[in-house]
């Protein structure tokens, strides 16, 4: 209870927790001191909680498809874990005794002080005898096995149960499959799934954005597309003519997104469309022209003056500006930046 209220003040203290966060347990042990508990020796336990905290637990990545997250899937993750020694069960020594080290007197953390004029600076530090353990183990006497380090590595493998509807970056625990530490608790492993990119769908939150290309026809006459879901089941996509489809536009078919196990509902299958237009000259007659015009809404009228004179000029093809380019600002040339016409 007394290791616990002494991880709770640096816990709930905005400025020690800040400190942890930022430095780390044993850089944090020369900026504190037993003062600053109620009772002496917590500063050490402290730093022996944390320090056994971050040391015991794993991450793992597992790369998982788009498939996997929407259905649901089990797989098997091998990890490499620390083990407490069994020949020596975890004293690192033959005999299974080990000294107490008498730089620290066997609390694993050393005080060193320096005399700045007539200033004196306590800094607490890790035994750079006993490396922070507060134990001496004699060359002769180290545990073959794990030559004196007291854990050994193990292989072990886990399965891994993904719920169906899953995010990317979810994280699955598994209490007590971490690396263990003598005389302490087992640590978790942390399995943390990575959504892979899929050919068809980009995944936002619940719901899945496609492409789809549809030529100019398909545009205003309407069409036919099949699309496969992530299940595997095959819908058909019937869109009427009369409601045209204008280029970088959407539609979205409620309900086929990916699952929410929360809410038992399912997000939307969102369609961007690109709609591509016939090739240069793909009319060879006046007749196909005219049947054309006749079918599409007719041009804006416009009316020229007789008595104005009017310089007729020819468009060029152009590439559109970058993104994040300065419009209309003049390059080392001169000419305005961003600015590309194709000569024909």
């Amino acid at each position: 209870m007394q290791k616990i209220n002494a991880a709770k003040q640096v816990l709930t203290d905005p400025e020690k927790r800040e400190l942890y966060d930022r430095i780390g347990w044993e850089k944090m042990q020369s900026h504190i001191d037993d003062s600053d508990f109620p009772i002496p020796g917590f500063a050490e336990n402290l730093f022996d909680i944390f320090k056994q905290k971050k040391e015991s637990y794993i991450k793992h990545s597992l790369k998982v498809s788009l498939e996997e997250l929407y259905s649901g899937a089990t797989r098997t993750v091998s990890i490499d874990r620390n083990i407490v020694c069994v020949e020596c069960n975890g004293t690192g020594c033959r005999d299974g005794v080990s000294c107490v080290c008498n730089n620290c007197e066997g609390t694993g953390v050393e005080t060193l002080i320096h005399e700045m004029g007539p200033m004196i600076q306590h800094i607490r530090c890790a035994c750079s005898l006993c490396n922070g353990d507060g134990q001496i183990i004699h060359p002769e006497n180290r545990c073959k096995t794990c030559d004196g380090k007291k854990l050994c590595q193990q292989k072990k493998e886990l399965d891994v149960h993904i719920a169906h509807g899953s995010q990317h970056s979810e994280m699955i625990k598994f209490i007590g499959e971490g690396n263990q530490t003598p005389n302490g608790e087992t640590g978790t492993v942390y399995v943390i799934l990575e959504q892979e990119p899929h050919a068809t769908f980009t995944r936002k939150d619940d719901d899945l954005i496609m492409n789809m290309e549809i030529n100019l026809t398909e545009s205003l006459c309407g069409f036919q597309r099949t699309i496969t879901l992530l299940d595997g089941h095959n819908i058909l996509i019937n869109h009427p003519h009369g409601k045209p489809i204008v280029p970088d536009s959407y539609r979205c078919l409620k309900g086929y997104g990916m699952p929410n196990r929360h809410t038992h509902t399912n997000g939307d299958v969102i369609i961007h469309f690109n709609v591509k237009f016939p090739e240069e000259n793909f009319i060879q007659t006046e007749n196909q022209l005219k049947q054309l015009e006749e079918i599409l809404p007719p041009r804006m009228g416009m009316k020229l003056e007789s008595a104005e004179h009017y310089e007729e000029v020819k468009m060029m093809e152009y590439d559109s500006f970058e993104e994040n380019s300065h419009h209309g600002d003049p390059d080392a040339d001169g000419e305005p930046a961003g600015v590309q016409c194709t000569t024909q």
